[in-house]
C-alpha cells in the first residue's frame, strides 16, 4: 500500500518542471444525494492510456459510475464529482469536458490539479481551455494539499 501512495504522490507533486512525470493520474470521488439526509459515495482512480487522455477515459465510465445521470423516466439524479489530477486537462479535453458539462446540468465537477499543462503562454489554447471549463461551471483549484484528504484506498496502484 505504501508503494501505491508514494507513486501517486510522486506524480501529484507540484513542480514547475515535472521531469519523468508524463502520465496523468486522476483520483475521483462521486457523491449522489439520495434523500434530504443521505449521500452515496463512490471513488476510484484512473491513469491515462495510450491514445486516450484520462479525462475522456473518465467520461467513458461515467454511465457506470453515475446511474440515473441521464434520467430514469422523468427523474434525473444529481451528482457532485471531485477530481484530484496530476495535470490540468489539455485544450482538447477541456473543450470536450466543457461541452459535456453544458449538456449535463445535474453534474457538478470540482478539479484539484497539481500542475498546469502547457499554460506558460497567456494566449495559449490550454489557458483558454481552462477558461471554458470555468465558464461551464467547473470549480478549478490548483493545490497539492487535497491529496492529503484522499482516502488511501482510492490511490492508484501499479496496474
Amino acid at each position: 500500500m505504501l508503494d501505491m501512495i508514494k507513486r501517486f504522490i510522486y506524480h501529484y507533486n507540484n513542480m514547475r518542471w515535472a521531469r519523468g512525470r508524463h502520465e496523468t493520474y486522476l483520483c475521483f470521488v462521486v457523491k449522489r444525494r439520495i434523500g434530504p439526509d443521505t449521500l452515496s459515495f463512490d471513488f476510484g482512480h484512473l491513469r491515462n492510456r495510450t491514445g486516450c487522455h484520462v479525462e475522456l477515459l473518465f467520461l467513458r465510465y461515467l454511465g457506470a459510475l453515475c446511474p440515473g445521470l441521464w434520467g430514469y423516466g422523468e427523474t434525473k439524479l444529481t451528482y457532485s464529482i471531485t477530481w484530484f489530477c496530476s495535470w490540468s486537462p489539455c485544450a482538447d479535453c477541456s473543450s470536450k469536458l466543457a461541452q459535456f458539462l453544458r449538456q449535463t446540468p445535474n453534474l457538478r465537477l470540482r478539479i484539484f490539479v497539481s500542475r498546469l499543462y502547457f499554460c506558460d503562454r497567456e494566449d495559449g489554447l490550454e489557458r483558454e481551455g481552462l477558461r471554458m471549463l470555468k465558464r461551464a461551471g467547473v470549480c478549478p483549484v490548483m493545490d497539492w494539499r487535497p491529496v492529503q484528504g484522499v482516502p488511501p484506498h482510492i490511490m492508484p496502484n501499479d496496474s
